[in-house]
């Protein structure tokens, strides 16, 4: 049986996180998602040992030379057209091996940890399977992994949890639901950024929040605009 591979879509930095601009300025959200896409790279090449490899899927020149020198495969995007665009482009990558699997993570969950992903990967060893993590915000999904890679159609974001859960069954896929508390929350938003913080993670997410933006601005601060590093050589 072929193996399971990781892809993760990579939005420019520049263009990431506008929801957060009541609290965070361009620049700032710029260095916001680099940190996250660095710890979501790095929890996802810890797991070498459950994984066939990981997909960077970006238009981000900086991701792309960080994802490269870090081992991973690089698939280069003219233009950022959305999630689901981009996975798709990973998947036709491996359709040479059609029974391969694939885990498919976001990078704005810093806090993932190799033991969700091994929990996930476990989850789809036999054929025919969907094992999901839902968001606990929007009911989005903070990881998706199905065997075969291109058994369903994709459908990232608000609500797609439930949408992704209704096409594997529609497809006749075992559906594996994955509840752990590193897969709930995705920062999107600026009471997201207080609720990172809580969880005291090891990140680099954490550092760069804790000194560009908490030491600077009361946490309440950012609680009030609610809305409804490299890798070492």
């Amino acid at each position: 049986m072929a193996g399971v591979w990781a892809i993760m879509p990579v939005k420019r930095f520049a263009k990431a996180k506008s929801r957060l601009a009541a609290v965070l300025g361009c620049r700032e959200r710029h260095e916001l998602a680099r940190n996250m896409f660095e710890d979501v790279l790095e929890a996802l090449l810890r797991c070498q040992n459950v994984l066939a490899g990981t997909i960077v899927v970006t238009a981000d020149g900086q991701a792309a030379t960080i994802g490269r020198r870090c081992g991973a495969t690089v698939v280069f995007e003219e233009d950022d057209h959305g999630i689901n665009a981009a996975v798709r482009l990973a998947v036709d990558v491996l359709d040479a091996s059609t029974d391969a699997g694939v885990v498919v993570v976001p990078s704005d969950v810093p806090q993932l940890s190799p033991r969700a992903i091994a929990a996930a990967v476990e989850s789809i060893s036999s054929p025919s399977t969907l094992a999901i993590a839902a968001a606990c915000r929007d009911g989005g999904t903070n990881l998706l992994a199905c065997r075969p890679a291109a058994a369903i159609p994709l459908h990232f974001g608000r609500s797609s949890f439930m949408r992704h859960t209704r096409a594997a069954q529609h497809a006749g896929l075992a559906v594996r639901r994955l509840y752990m508390p590193e897969l709930l929350l995705d920062i999107d938003r600026p009471d997201d950024l207080c609720a990172f913080q809580a969880l005291r993670t090891n990140t680099r997410t954490h550092r760069f929040l804790a000194g560009a933006l908490f030491e600077s601005r009361p946490p309440d601060t950012v609680a009030s605009a609610r809305t409804s590093p490299e890798f070492p050589s």
